[in-house]
């Protein structure tokens, strides 16, 4: 994203139609190297043994586990059992199509997606809009490796209270100190002074700070950990598919402008009762396996999970 606003910018010195045809053709080169290199890629060894191809299976075991292709290694031994088992459960208790998802004991695994709200609006230096996908790059990368050191549930829980903070001060200072005027014939929202704009932009930028550093990469984690094995799959796909609501937010966002300050404070609003939600019922699954997480959700009740720190033993003990 951010490589591709830098090309934008460039380009946007170009005069004609070549403009806007420049960014979108380069989009291309990435993705056709991502699809000559997953020709590269081996089949995932979970859907061989799910389709009885068990020799080629171990062979990709082997050579991902085995130091060299060695089948009889002990971690190449204990995947495959592992995946054997899971194969089979799969084959007789998996969910044979997507209204499963919906039956009571998946239910409970059911999760709203947080999508991020921005402020679009003019800006005369265009580099400044570039700031944004740097603080997000920066915050993410750090995020990624201290993921597994803080926890999903603090990263989760300070994310959507930073991030309402932000969006309430951004909602207060535009409905406070500010005027919706016009340039260029515009409608366009104008600050009373200086440091209004410099603290909105502030708060801009913690809001995406805030949001790279925690729900970004944890929204991405934390689905694939909760659901149970036999409808893992699907429910997986269903919860990566968010360009319908990315499409819903576009959408909605050019009649929010009409009021930016309502808008901020209703996403604002939707930040902190998230939080709540996180601190009652979403358990801690950082060094847990899957078993364990799947036992948490059948054996505890919904607003009592955030205790599960101690109810499932550990798997070596």
């Amino acid at each position: 994203m951010l490589i591709q606003y830098f090309i934008t910018f460039r380009c946007s010195y170009i005069s004609g139609p070549a403009s806007f045809r420049i960014p979108w053709g380069l989009q291309t080169i990435p993705a056709v190297i991502l699809s000559l290199g997953m020709s590269l890629f081996p089949e995932s060894p979970r859907w061989l043994f799910s389709q009885g191809r068990e020799k080629e299976a171990l062979e990709i075991l082997a050579d991902l586990h085995g130091g060299g292709g060695d089948a009889s290694n002990e971690s190449v031994v204990l995947a495959c059992e592992v995946i054997t088992r899971q194969a089979h459960f799969e084959r007789e208790a998996g969910a044979k199509s997507f209204a499963d998802l919906l039956k009571p004991d998946c239910l409970t695994h059911t999760r709203i997606s947080h999508q991020g709200a921005g402020l679009p609006g003019r800006r005369g230096d265009h580099v400044a809009d570039a700031v944004p996908y740097v603080l997000n790059v920066a915050f993410t990368m750090p995020a990624i490796y201290y993921i597994d050191r803080w926890g999903r549930r603090p990263m989760l829980l300070a994310g959507t209270c930073l991030m309402g903070v932000c969006l309430m001060l951004i909602g207060g200072l535009r409905g406070g100190f500010g005027h919706w005027g016009a340039i260029d014939g515009s409608p366009v929202w104008v600050a009373e002074n200086s440091a209004t704009t410099k603290a909105i932009v502030v708060c801009y930028c913690l809001f995406i700070c805030s949001f790279a550093a925690t729900m970004g990469p944890v929204s991405w984690t934390y689905p694939a950990e909760i659901f149970p094995m036999k409808v893992r799959g699907k429910a997986v796909s269903i919860t990566t598919v968010n360009w319908t609501f990315s499409f819903v937010l576009a959408r909605l966002v050019p009649p929010g402008l009409a009021d930016i300050t309502k808008t901020c404070l209703i996403f604002g609003v939707f930040n902190f009762v998230g939080m709540v939600h996180i601190f009652f019922a979403f358990p801690e699954t950082k060094q847990r396996t899957l078993e364990e997480v799947e036992d948490i959700f059948t054996h505890s009740r919904p607003f009592s999970r955030r205790k599960s720190e101690n109810a499932v033993p550990d798997a070596c003990g």
